[in-house]
């Protein structure tokens, strides 16, 4: 499956779950007491890792590391005082930029580093919101980086301060550690199985 392929049905939001209602169905079943009680079985497609536990760990170990990295990066940059940092084409796409961040740590967070199997939605809300908030994340950071080198292009002053150097290395640093999550996610080997085949 492609990065910014949608499995699911089109036309919906990303976000909305009831995309994923015809994964599940209603059964009835009776409990302890011999009363009927409804209950969601999900009967959709399982992602399941297709090799062995260790160097699954370890790739979702370092993507985990690769995030934190790179949002301390992004935020540090933020609040660093530099040449360009009180312009708004500089600013603004640097604080739309935390929105991505927040989703990049949300699917990093519900990766299965137990290896456990994953449903449909759980896969959507990990490996594939992990990879296309790191994608956005790094585009809002070199539309930054691109403004400030305009600013800096139009400036007489060519002086480069620390926190100028600092800043340039760190807005370098965001982009190299977004391809680093998205090339580690999709290291993973994960096989489709359908429902059916297979129960966990």
């Amino acid at each position: 499956m492609g990065l910014f392929d949608n499995p699911l049905e089109k036309g919906r939001s990303f976000s909305d779950l009831r995309k994923y209602i015809g994964d599940f169905k209603i059964v009835e079943e009776k409990d302890a007491k011999g009363r009927l009680r409804r209950k969601a079985v999900y009967t959709g497609i399982w992602y399941v890792s297709g090799e062995k536990p260790e160097p699954t760990r370890l790739k979702l170990a370092g993507t985990l590391a690769m995030a934190v990295a790179l949002m301390a990066a992004y935020v540090r940059m933020i609040l660093l005082t530099h040449a360009s940092s009180g312009q708004y084409p500089v600013m603004i796409p640097m604080l739309l930029g935390l929105f991505p961040g927040m989703y990049l740590m949300m699917g990093v967070l519900s990766l299965p580093f137990r290896g456990k199997p994953m449903r449909r939605d759980q896969y959507m809300h990990s490996f594939i919101r992990a990879s296309r908030s790191a994608v956005a994340i790094g585009i809002f950071d070199l539309v930054a980086l691109i403004a400030t080198m305009i600013y800096r292009a139009v400036k007489p002053d060519w002086i480069y301060l620390p926190e100028d150097w600092l800043y340039t290395g760190l807005a370098l640093a965001v982009p190299a550690l977004a391809l680093g999550i998205i090339f580690l996610l999709r290291s993973i080997d994960l096989n489709e199985k359908p429902n059916e085949a297979f129960q966990p």
